[in-house]
């Protein structure tokens, strides 16, 4: 008999009452503390020349942000230190941020009751709330201005995702970049497509910040999820995901400013394409080389 499913208000009270303090206590090198940016438009990225003239290399795959992400630099590290082992120099990589769809009023929204919702898992998973709520200029960063965010430098992550939330043996730590995304914007008759410009244009912008903060802290690497998808938010995906690709490879602005982006949508995530499509689907066909890079023949 399989054991009963923890009931995600009782994960939230378990990890506000043990194990954020005991994060608090005893790991030092990752101080639960944020940064928050009010209009994101004053951020100036420096391209890095060296990488202006190479491709972004972008990935669609099936998972969580927070999983892939974690997965993602403990490849790049294991390879690093495989490298300095046989004499090369490599310097370690750094961690992988990853994008959480923000309540913007506030810190982890109703991630205290059963709502399953990204940022509330991600709060029940890890010391998230606890970073967003400790500043060092001692202002509140909530509400999160409409083109502004928060960066967490170093969130702990302690558990397993919503289907058990098992504690793991080995904590870990990641970048999080919380910004709120459009909050169920008016949709046309299809519900595919934005009713009003304003919408559309307010959630390019909020990608835009995104982007920035991550540049801001030197990120040259990205984990997106479905970033505004989802019942919570509901913008339609192929907007999103068009804006994603016309954002990262359009824009003057971020040419040179990142060498990888992942995004991580899961495959079971049902979105409001046309057809049923998945929202993974949607992001796989928007990445697709073929539709990045137009082909030339001679």
């Amino acid at each position: 008999m399989q054991p009963a499913k923890p009931k995600p208000s009782e994960v939230a009270a378990e990890a506000k009452r043990t194990y954020i303090p005991y994060i608090e206590q005893n790991f030092p090198q990752f101080p639960a503390t944020s940064r928050g940016y009010s209009d994101s438009s004053a951020i100036r990225i420096k391209p890095d020349l060296g990488i202006e003239k190479r491709r972004l290399r972008i990935a669609v795959i099936d998972g969580g942000p927070v999983d892939v992400a974690l997965d993602w630099y403990d490849y790049e590290r294991k390879s690093a230190e495989r490298d300095m082992a046989s004499g090369t120099l490599k310097p370690l990589p750094m961690a992988i941020p990853v994008v959480n769809m923000a309540n913007e009023k506030r810190p982890g929204g109703d991630w205290e009751s059963g709502l399953m919702a990204p940022e509330e898992n991600l709060c029940r998973r890890s010391n998230l709330v606890h970073t967003l709520v400790t500043t060092n200029t001692g202002y509140s960063h909530y509400p999160i201005p409409q083109t502004g965010g928060i960066y967490s430098p170093h969130v702990v992550v302690f558990r397993d995702g919503p289907d058990r939330y098992q504690v793991w043996k080995d904590f870990k730590s990641l970048p999080v970049i919380s910004v709120a995304p459009v909050r169920r914007p008016k949709l046309d008759e299809s519900g595919t497509r934005y009713s009003f410009d304003q919408e559309k244009e307010l959630m390019q912008e909020k990608i835009r910040t995104v982007l920035r903060i991550a540049a801001a802290n030197q990120h040259k690497e990205l984990c997106v999820g479905a970033f505004g998808v989802g019942p919570g938010f509901r913008n339609p995906v192929a907007e999103i995901a068009a804006m994603w690709k016309d954002v990262l490879f359009s824009e003057k602005e971020f040419s040179g400013a990142f060498t990888n982006i992942v995004f991580a949508v899961e495959s079971s995530q049902t979105g409001n394409a046309k057809g049923g499509v998945t929202d993974h689907e949607v992001f796989k066909t928007q990445f697709s080389p073929s539709n990045l890079f137009q082909s030339t023949y001679v």
